[in-house]
């Protein structure tokens, strides 16, 4: 590169263009290949020079999406991190877009959630000393219970309209309720930094907070629905009873 300087500057361009479409990209599928290619980039060029952690050679500049404060780093950590997190971000827009009226629709948009979840669980492994912001820890994990949860109801809506028996639908169900639990609690976790309403802002955490309790006592109501009609099954009438009034209550 010392002798074709030309070479490399037109590299570091193309660069650039790229991950212009990776920070800010369209949320279909294409994109979510942009993005994976940069992301790859990132990794060739860490490969290829030998940059440190703290390096004067690139600044990567990324807006925090809750402060909309501007963050500035020189840790190509950091801009793979924020990569890998757009990565995640685009699985769970597009498995919302599905309609989720056919068994093919509710198969990809699983599919998307799952993907997300994946990737929001492993930004805890790959980049533990980089997470801080919208990047917290916390947040990784709140998200990721929130993709399972999500890939979960996929499930349970495919059970239900393929009529499956009742205890299985109650297994399905009592799952996707575990993971808006689990969720609910990263919702209430701190780190030094603060609490998760601090770092998103009271508004939007009322709201989350708001719609994972109505989540799990919407879900509650099915759960005991199916628990109900599984007890009539096995003629076990009292406790039909007792499970369709607490359906009822939720």
């Amino acid at each position: 590169y010392h002798e074709d300087p030309e070479s490399y500057a037109k590299e570091f361009r193309e660069l650039e263009q790229l991950r212009g479409l990776a920070c800010r990209p369209r949320v279909d599928f294409e994109c979510v290949a942009t993005v994976k290619r940069y992301y790859s980039q990132l990794h060739s060029l860490q490969n290829r020079f030998p940059l440190s952690s703290e390096n004067e050679l690139l600044e990567f500049a990324w807006k925090d999406i809750y402060s909309g404060s501007m963050l500035h780093s020189s840790n190509i950590k950091y801009e793979m991190a924020s990569i890998f997190y757009n990565i995640a971000a685009l699985h769970s827009q597009l498995g919302i877009e599905e309609s989720r009226s056919d068994p093919e629709s509710m198969k990809i948009a699983c599919t998307h959630f799952q993907c997300a979840a994946w990737v929001f669980g492993e930004m805890k492994n790959l980049y533990p000393l980089i997470l801080k912001g919208d990047l917290t820890t916390e947040l990784m994990i709140f998200m990721q219970q929130i993709s399972f949860a999500q890939a979960q109801e996929c499930i349970l809506e495919k059970s239900l309209a393929d009529n499956r028996k009742p205890a299985i639908i109650a297994k399905v169900t009592a799952q996707v309720i575990s993971f808006y639990n689990a969720a609910l609690s990263a919702l209430f976790s701190q780190n030094e930094d603060g609490s998760m309403q601090d770092l998103v802002g009271s508004k939007l955490y009322k709201d989350w907070l708001k719609y994972i309790k109505f989540k799990t006592s919407y879900l509650s109501s099915i759960l005991f629905l199916y628990q109900g009609m599984n007890s009539e099954e096995q003629r076990k009438m009292g406790e039909r009873v007792a499970l369709y009034n607490a359906a009822c209550d939720k």
